[in-house]
């Protein structure tokens, strides 16, 4: 199908979808009081993504970059690094990253300039992890050009250690996650890599002789992310191959699970237009490639759909969600008995209402801590000048979708309902507690723009926080399965680095209990094999659980 062909089936496409969403059929939704009170300035955060463009239209540029939830200086409170991009030419003053640590009292302290991170790199992603086990988390960030990896050394410094490490990755690198895949108690990387492009070979598509727009990852080669297998010695090789990870494909979105309930890390990669990865943990630190298992669901002219962000409900009812291209709706990956995983976005109310926006971030979160997790995802478009050319009035600065989990396997969309209305070119998303109440609150970063905080004020439940400290298993518990039964319901979270878009958020699970006052049980089982019990843990408490110490 030639270009012009192309964008006026889209535009027909897009007009039949604004319509159908205009004309839906309102959900009845349970009363809940309060919402999501947009506290950016408030809390003192003031970091700015740049997305360098000049008019150019480099491909980069539409990407935006994430934010991620870590702890620098080992106080428990969740503080915050945003990746904020950079100019082409002429960065050097420029940090490319702002880290804030919490201060406790809901208000954070720029420490970017104290932390010795520079990234001078076309910035996009980030993970954090302790990969050296020291107790201290430490920081990777991806981007066009170059990967780096920094080594927390106290007192809220860093220092870079990509070369002598040996995870230098060149080219296009996105999301990353880490986790331990031959459970030996040393945390590994992915990396997630996207299509080889430079600006000499920037593609000029055209909506006219005039207007130059991004052409999307189509005509450009995909590229091969990569696996570190970490040695111990603060050193990793690169194992792709031998993991048998080396799969090309254009990766955007990476993140854990156990896919078949053995207790091993497996992983999911999302795609941009060619079919999502999954890979099955064999426990020797090798994979077999499950993606054959993932049916397929066809996107735009009958192609495989754009995958952007992505999360993971680890319930039985739960799934994969996957954020999509404006028109291709989210997608909602559920494993059915005979070991497929099949798109139940539609049954579960969550494909209709978002067909008209282009979804990146995406996260699962209880937000009135009822033991129901409900989503949200972070929206915005591609392309300024192509939007404006759709019916209906359609920008590329979209609001938030937050879909409220109705507890009987379907959602509601309810944006409007809990205050997320801003329209801003939304990106990377992450929740944690940043004001330590017990409810889980929400970070959006946006396309060249400023990063926002919204606190939540819904009226909630009880709620546990689970802190994990391994001793045979690695130091985060990076791959346990934490299991809470409380008021005859039980509920299941992984802890696990990366997910969503290019982001990462607070790795203590937090569990709404709804109206009860302890847990009954809470159930670790680690990446060791070790399973700890605890008997009757009270509500609304930041607990800590140390690997052995409930047998």
């Amino acid at each position: 199908m030639d270009g012009a062909r192309r964008r006026a089936v889209w535009r027909l496409a897009v007009s039949a979808i604004l319509v159908a969403a205009a004309c839906a059929r309102p959900v009845h939704i349970p009363e809940r009081t309060g919402g999501f009170e947009d506290v950016t300035d408030a809390a003192g955060v003031r970091a700015v993504h740049t997305s360098g463009a000049t008019g150019r239209k480099w491909y980069p540029e539409t990407f935006g970059s994430g934010v991620c939830v870590t702890d620098v200086d080992g106080d428990d409170r969740p503080d915050l690094l945003f990746v904020t991009g950079r100019p082409w030419e002429g960065s050097a003053d420029r940090e490319g990253v702002a880290l804030y640590r919490n201060r406790g009292d809901g208000t954070f302290a720029d420490i970017t300039a104290l932390s010795r991170l520079r990234f001078a790199s076309y910035g996009m992603g980030c993970a954090a992890a302790d990969y050296d086990n020291d107790g201290r988390d430490d920081l990777l960030l991806t981007g066009y050009g170059a990967t780096a990896l920094f080594r927390n050394v106290g007192g809220g410094r860093f220092e870079e250690v990509t070369a002598t490490a040996g995870v230098a990755v060149t080219g296009w690198s996105t999301c990353a996650v880490w986790f331990d895949a031959d459970a030996d108690g040393l945390l590994d990387l992915f990396v997630c890599r996207y299509v080889q492009w430079s600006p000499e070979t920037d593609l000029a598509c055209r909506l006219d002789a005039n207007t130059k727009v991004f052409c999307g990852p189509d005509p450009y080669p995909p590229s091969t992310s990569r696996f570190f297998h970490n040695r111990g010695d603060g050193t990793f090789e690169d194992a792709t191959e031998a993991a048998g990870l080396a799969k090309p494909a254009k990766a955007l979105g990476a993140a854990l699970l156990d896919v078949d309930g053995d207790g091993r890390v497996d992983l999911f990669v999302a795609n941009d237009q060619v079919p999502n990865s999954l890979f099955r943990n064999r426990g020797d630190g090798t994979f077999e490639d499950w993606s054959a298992r993932l049916a397929a669901t066809p996107g735009r002219f009958g192609m495989a759909r754009a995958g952007m962000g992505v999360d993971v409900d680890d319930s039985s009812a739960g799934g994969i969600v996957i954020g999509h291209f404006m028109g291709e709706g989210l997608g909602l990956y559920q494993r059915d008995a005979d070991g497929r995983w099949r798109d139940r976005a539609r049954p579960a109310g969550l494909f209709e209402p978002s067909l008209p926006f282009l979804t990146f971030g995406a996260v699962f979160i209880d937000a009135d801590l009822d033991g129901w997790p409900d989503l949200v995802a972070a929206n915005g478009h591609v392309d300024a000048e192509l939007v404006r050319t759709l019916e209906g009035g359609v920008t590329d600065r979209e609001r938030p979708l937050f879909f409220r989990n109705l507890g009987d396997g379907t959602y509601a969309e309810a944006a409007a309902q809990v205050g997320l209305t801003s329209l801003f070119v939304g990106r990377g998303l992450a929740t944690a507690d940043l004001d330590l109440d017990g409810a889980p609150d929400l970070i959006f970063t946006e396309n060249n723009g400023p990063a926002r905080l919204y606190r939540n004020r819904l009226s909630a439940g009880h709620w546990l926080r689970v802190r994990l400290k391994g001793v045979t298993s690695n130091r985060d518990g990076i791959g346990a399965v934490v299991t809470v039964a409380a008021s005859g319901r039980v509920q299941t979270r992984m802890v696990r680095t990366g997910s969503s878009y290019l982001s990462q958020s607070e790795r203590p699970p937090l569990f709404g209990l709804g109206p009860a006052t302890s847990a009954e049980t809470v159930v670790v089982r680690w990446p060791s094999g070790v399973v700890d019990r605890l008997v009757g843990a009270r509500a609304d408490q930041r607990m800590t659980i140390t690997e052995g110490a409930y047998p």
